[in-house]
């Protein structure tokens, strides 16, 4: 927790290291509607606004700390903007840029895609994981529990190369279900944490990765499946800069 500005997208497991924050910092956290912050905060007036057609809700003042607080809640979107700024202008223009979109900058859909497995879209799916020269790979993470977009990143060069790689060469098959045990069983799988948009000359194909939850876990890219393990799941969340769990071992 140091003191210096922080944007945070899909704030996800923390260590419970028990750190304050400081009354100096500066933060803006863009992802899941947070009830909690909203009722427990100061009790500002709040005024109802439209983001793009949509329906949304903001709350600018002053908290205790004397940081200027703001929120813009998206309810139907399930999406909360917040700020903590040393000054009420900087939190003002944070707020006042927030847009709505279909598609993000790294071309990742901002609603979680329906399908339990992609479409098998790419020429070499039923041969490979991956493209095994793609010029890009967008990483779009939408957790275990929310239908919006978290957070993404885009790969090219050197490290969209090595995780299509990487990919390619996972172990054929799903990952075996964790041991009931230790780990919870749901009635269902529960959907893919995050979906990768692997794009090359000849096209772009979609992949699914699995691993937060206690079944249904690993890679699937429409044609085939195959296991993913530690390793890919580093390269595909150190872009992304957020915690991630899983349940098990998944070297298996």
């Amino acid at each position: 927790m140091s003191a210096r500005p922080t944007v945070v997208r899909a704030q996800g497991p923390q260590r419970e290291c028990l750190t304050p924050e400081p009354p100096t910092k500066q933060v803006a956290i863009i992802g899941q509607d947070a009830p909690d912050d909203v009722l427990k905060g100061p009790a500002f007036t709040r005024r109802g606004v439209s983001l793009g057609g949509v329906s949304a809700e903001r709350t600018e003042g002053r908290g205790a700390d004397g940081r200027h607080l703001g929120w813009l809640r998206i309810p139907s979107r399930r999406l909360m903007v917040s700020v903590r700024t040393h000054d009420a202008e900087v939190a003002r223009r944070i707020l006042d840029s927030a847009r709505l979109v279909s598609v993000d900058h790294n071309g990742c859909p901002a609603r979680r895609p329906p399908e339990k497995r992609p479409a098998a879209t790419h020429p070499t799916a039923h041969s490979a994981m991956a493209p095994g020269d793609p010029s890009s790979i967008s990483i779009c993470y939408y957790g275990t529990n929310a239908d919006a977009l978290l957070t993404s990143a885009r790969l090219s060069g050197r490290e969209a190369a090595a995780l299509a790689a990487a990919l390619s060469s996972a172990a054929p098959g799903p990952n075996p279900d964790a041991d009931p045990m230790e780990c919870a069983l749901p009635p269902a799988p529960p959907p893919a944490d995050a979906v990768l948009l692997a794009e090359d000359a000849a096209g772009r194909g979609a992949i699914h990765v699995a691993f937060s939850g206690c079944t249904g876990r690993g890679l699937d890219n429409g044609a085939l499946r195959a296991r993913v393990n530690l390793a890919i799941i580093e390269r595909i969340m150190v872009p992304l800069g957020t915690g991630f769990a899983f349940h098990g071992d998944l070297n298996r």
